[in-house]
């Protein structure tokens, strides 16, 4: 059985991102950023693409880059950009957001990248309790509104099991 999530509501991009559904919809409006397809009653999906790009673009907005600007990011060079800036900035919330990002990717190196520049500026303990486990209390409402899959939260809750380890 295949229980990795493929369409998702606005409502789930809304708990994935942190970013209000509004917003979405302006940010789809006025900048083109994500082009969700309809369902016969005209309700949105947006496809895993669109949530990656989605949580891209929420990543470098909570960073202070302008929406205006991010809209006029190349689509093939905004994951690009969203590393970089990873690499460079570790604070708890973009750690998160980054931790968010692998997990949705299933990017074991965005995984490792974020954790090492974390560990390079702060103890395990802090990391612990200040990223991990705010996180995985995220986690917990996101799969309680099956906003992600068991897979996703196995796959994050394993990574961040072999740090403890």
């Amino acid at each position: 059985m295949n229980n990795v999530k493929k369409y998702f509501s606005i409502r789930d991009l809304e708990n994935l991102s942190g970013i209000k559904a509004h917003t979405i919809r302006i940010w789809e409006k006025r900048y083109n950023l994500l082009a969700p397809e309809r369902t016969a009653t005209n309700i949105r999906t947006y496809s895993l693409a669109s949530l990656q790009k989605l949580l891209n673009i929420t990543l470098l907005y909570n960073n202070g880059y302008k929406i205006s600007k991010i809209a006029k990011i190349p689509e093939g060079e905004l994951p690009v950009v969203v590393r970089e800036l990873v690499a460079q900035n570790s604070t708890k919330s973009h750690a998160i957001n980054a931790f968010k990002l692998s997990m949705i990717n299933f990017d074991v190196s965005l995984f490792q990248k974020t954790y090492n520049s974390l560990i390079g500026e702060r103890s395990f303990r802090e990391i612990f309790w200040e990223v991990f486990i705010p996180l995985l209390n995220e986690l917990g409402l996101l799969w309680q509104t099956d906003t992600i899959s068991p897979s996703h939260e196995h796959f994050i809750t394993n990574l961040i099991k072999q740090k403890i380890y």
